[in-house]
C-alpha cells in the first residue's frame, strides 16, 4: 500500500516528492500503418497532428491532436500510426524514489490537453521543438513541472481511481498518521502512537499494520526519508541539518538509512539530483 497523506495534502506530497531529470526528445513523423517502440524508460508523449493508437498499456487507446500520456514507469509499449501524424516525445529519468514514485500509475492520459493545460503543452513543444541545451538545470525542471502539472490535471479532472491516493479509514490510526506526517522528526514512539490513536499499544500496533501495511516504525522511516529527499534539494540545506530536522541522532545514522532507502549517500544524492548546479 502506498504511503501519502490520508487527507487532501495526499496529492500534493505526490507532486512535492516527484523530480524528473531530462534524458532525451524525439519528433516522430509517422506515416499511415507505421509503428514506433517505445521501451525501457519513463517518457511522455504530445500529439500534434494525426492520430495514433497506443498498444501495450493494457487496453488500446487512440489519441488524437492535442492529447498527452505520460508513462512514469517506464514500460514498453508502441504507437501505430492510424493516420499520418507528428508525435513529440520527452525520455525522462526519475530522480526521486520512494512512496510518490510508488504512488504514480502506469498511464496517464489526457486528452484535449492543448485546452486543459495550455502552459504545460506550450513548454511541451518548447522543450522538443526550441530548447538549444536542455541537457541541464532547465530542461530538467520544465520536465519536472509539465509531468507534475499533468499527474494534477489527471487529478482533478477526474480520470484517476477514487482509490488512488490511500485512505486511512481507521480514525485512531489516520490521527497517529497525520501527527508523523506533521512532524516526522519527532521522536515518535508506538507508545506515544497509541495515546494519539486513543488505543493501547498492541492493539495500535496490529490496527496500524492492517490499515497501512508497515509497522510503525517502518511507516515512520520511509516517510522521513522521503521527506529528506525534499529537503535535500534546498540547496541552502546541509546534510548534518536534514539529519537534525528528520530526527536522527547523527549524520552517520542518518546517512545509513538514506543511503539504504535510495541507493545514494546524501551528497552522491545531491550531485545526481543536481541540486548543486
Amino acid at each position: 500500500m502506498t504511503l501519502v497523506d490520508p487527507d487532501a495534502r495526499g496529492l500534493e506530497d505526490v507532486l512535492a516528492g516527484l523530480q524528473w531529470r531530462f534524458a532525451g526528445r524525439d519528433e516522430f513523423v509517422l506515416s499511415t500503418g507505421q509503428w514506433q517502440h517505445l521501451a525501457g524508460e519513463p517518457c511522455a508523449l504530445f500529439v500534434l497532428d494525426g492520430l495514433i493508437r497506443i498498444e501495450g498499456l493494457g487496453e488500446a487507446e487512440d489519441l488524437a491532436s492535442g492529447d498527452f500520456l505520460f508513462v512514469p514507469g517506464g514500460d514498453r509499449f508502441a504507437i501505430n500510426a492510424m493516420s499520418d501524424g507528428v508525435v513529440l516525445c520527452v525520455r525522462l529519468v526519475p530522480v526521486t524514489v520512494g512512496s510518490a514514485m510508488a504512488a504514480l500509475p502506469q498511464r496517464v492520459l489526457l486528452t484535449e490537453f492543448v485546452g486543459h493545460s495550455p502552459l504545460a503543452a506550450t513548454m511541451f513543444g518548447h522543450l522538443v521543438r526550441q530548447c538549444p541545451d536542455p541537457f541541464g538545470v532547465q530542461g530538467d525542471r520544465v520536465a519536472t513541472l509539465i509531468a507534475a502539472m499533468a499527474v494534477e490535471a489527471w487529478h482533478t479532472r477526474g480520470c484517476a481511481p477514487k482509490r488512488w491516493l490511500l485512505r486511512v479509514n481507521e480514525p485512531g490510526v489516520a490521527r497517529a498518521v497525520a501527527a508523523m506526517h506533521a512532524d516526522p522528526g519527532q521522536d515518535w514512539t508506538v507508545a506515544a502512537l497509541a495515546r494519539i490513536a486513543l488505543a493501547s499499544r498492541s492493539g495500535f500496533a496490529a490496527r496500524f499494520q492492517a490499515a497501512t501495511g508497515h509497522t510503525p516504525g517502518r511507516y515512520l522511516t520511509r516517510l522521513r526519508l522521503d521527506r529528506a529527499q525534499r529537503f535535500l534539494a534546498e540547496k541552502d540545506a546541509s546534510v548534518a541539518n536534514v539529519a537534525r530536522r528528520l530526527g536522527y541522532s547523527s549524520e552517520t545514522a542518518f546517512g545509513r538509512a538514506f543511503r539504504r532507502h535510495t541507493g545514494h549517500t546524501p551528497s552522491e544524492w545531491r550531485r545526481v539530483a543536481g541540486v548543486n548546479s
